[in-house]
């Protein structure tokens, strides 16, 4: 993984008064603040947020003919400060959990109570052993280095899940140059703000692939959170084992 991302992301601290406040919705945006949401404009509310968090468990909850399973537990990839661990233990459902950044799985630690896993460690060295009915990863993907990287990832949470995985705003390979432009269109220094610290963008072939390999459905959604200047340039996904 990028050495100067893990550099950013060892600096992220916490307004402790915000974590402590008795808030759940303070503390939900706090810990989505922590992990970089959002930085352009005048960023994303409790709302518009908390809409995409329902999306995200309809999605990962979809069966074709039950319309509905119902997940009693998910382990994310990439959970940062734990903000959709968060509301998803809100829900009742038992959480687990890993990050790179030791800083980021600090704070998750005092929000979350007992999580069944909360791990510092790269995304490719979670461990299978311990199963979850849905595994997901939201805006993770696109600091990979690379689609082999990404294959051992994606291979891990496959292994790891009962049900279905989750991969939430996946940069758009074929809108890379559109992205660019629009980065240096509001942020005069972009290239030398950013030098270093590229995003990886898919082919959604990548993931199509995957799913045909081991016998899972697939669903790509188009991102629509409302206000997110990302919408145009990200995807979602959703996979879910066949034969269930």
């Amino acid at each position: 993984m990028n050495s100067k991302w893990h550099e950013i992301w060892e600096k992220r601290s916490a307004n402790e008064a915000e974590l402590n406040c008795g808030d759940p919705k303070r503390v939900f945006l706090e810990l989505k603040r922590i992990a970089g949401f959002d930085v352009v404009g005048e960023g994303l509310g409790y709302e518009q947020l908390y809409d995409q968090y329902v999306e995200i468990k309809n999605e990962l909850e979809f069966h074709a003919r039950k319309q509905r399973r119902p997940i009693k537990s998910l382990f994310e990839v990439g959970c940062g400060s734990g903000a959709n661990l968060y509301l998803f233990q809100q829900d009742g459902v038992d959480i687990g959990g890993v990050d790179y950044s030791s800083a980021e799985i600090e704070i998750a630690g005092k929000v979350l109570h007992n999580p069944k896993e909360l791990v510092c460690d790269e995304a490719v060295n979670i461990s299978s052993e311990m199963k979850y009915d849905a595994v997901l990863s939201n805006s993770v993907f696109s600091y990979f280095e690379s689609y082999d990287y990404a294959e051992r990832v994606l291979e891990l949470m496959y292994r790891k899940t009962k049900y279905s995985i989750g991969l939430v705003d996946i940069h758009d390979a074929d809108k890379k140059e559109d992205f660019i432009a629009y980065r240096k269109q509001i942020i005069e220094d972009y290239e030398e703000r950013y030098e270093g610290l590229p995003k990886f963008f898919y082919e959604k072939s990548f993931f199509s692939d995957f799913a045909k390999r081991h016998d899972m459905s697939i669903r790509f959604l188009q991102s629509g959170v409302r206000g997110y200047w990302n919408n145009d340039y990200v995807f979602n996904c959703f996979l879910v084992r066949n034969g269930l």
